[in-house]
């Protein structure tokens, strides 16, 4: 089977969670965790996760030498993600791990960025080889959502994207084919939603391959992810451009060659013009 990852868990930090923090002392200064993320972004748009690393990993610096364990928590949730696109296990693991040490010292259980801070650390587990142990953090995050936000929330489909793809590394077809379904409801009654979707129907097609090789799904799955990412109505922008970078081999080994070969030089092109800009 082709591996392709789950959608990539978004973590739209919220200092406002930071509501039971009185055991913890004032620190001596403050990180602008949004300006990092945005200047990250900025990064990742261009397909520069060096730059994104090293600014990140900076940052982490700065907030520990101001004690700031809220912009610490902050920067180590966006170094998860960092460090799984640099296949940095040590670090990444270590990401997690300390994650979930701030989240306690923060007391920040049951909250949304507790939630999202915990998918980011299971889909780092989960990628470098500690699968069984991710699925305890993801009921974790299904837990600290289900208490704060909407079913229909989008957050929920990258929750049961990557808890499926968990699930079926660990060998239970029945329940990860499951959960994408679960994903794929929510993202398709989404307008802004639509490359999840495609990324959705793509980890479902290698899902049914890994059953069977001959289940006439894996087309059909493979056929809408193609059509949802050459609609007009999808943005080309950098974070489509790394989304199909993620399926083109997928795309590929299916047997849509030509397709694949269409999508992948039109995600390199983006990310020519973003890196020229």
């Amino acid at each position: 089977m082709v591996e392709i990852n789950g959608i990539e868990p978004a973590c739209p930090f919220d200092v406002s969670d930071y509501r039971n923090t009185s055991a913890v002392s004032e620190p001596k200064g403050r990180i602008d965790v949004k300006a990092v993320m945005r200047t990250a972004d900025s990064f990742y748009e261009k397909n520069d996760v060096h730059s994104a690393k090293e600014l990140l990993e900076h940052s982490y610096k700065d907030a520990l030498s101001f004690d700031d364990k809220e912009g610490q928590l902050g920067i180590i949730s966006e170094l998860l993600g960092c460090y799984r696109k640099t296949h940095d296990s040590e670090f990444g693991l270590w990401a997690a791990e300390e994650s979930s040490r701030l989240i306690n010292k923060l007391g920040l259980e049951g909250t949304v960025t507790a939630g999202t801070v915990w998918l980011n650390a299971a889909t780092t587990m989960r990628e470098f080889g500690k699968a069984r142990e991710a699925l305890r953090v993801y009921d974790m995050a299904a837990r600290a959502y289900s208490a704060n936000l909407d079913p229909a929330d989008y957050r929920f489909a990258g929750l049961f994207n990557n808890y499926a793809s968990c699930l079926e590394e660990c060998g239970d077809f029945d329940s990860a084919e499951k959960y994408y379904r679960k994903a794929l409801s929510i993202v398709s009654n989404l307008k802004d939603c639509k490359v999840e979707e495609a990324v959705t129907y793509v980890n479902l097609a290698c899902l049914y391959d890994a059953v069977d090789h001959e289940d006439p799904r894996i087309d059909e799955c493979i056929m809408n992810a193609i059509d949802i990412f050459n609609s007009d109505q999808v943005e080309k922008d950098g974070y489509y451009a790394f989304n199909v970078l993620k399926c083109v081999d997928a795309i590929d080994h299916f047997g849509f060659f030509r397709d694949a070969k269409s999508l992948k030089k039109r995600a390199e092109d983006i990310y020519g013009v973003l890196q020229n800009s």
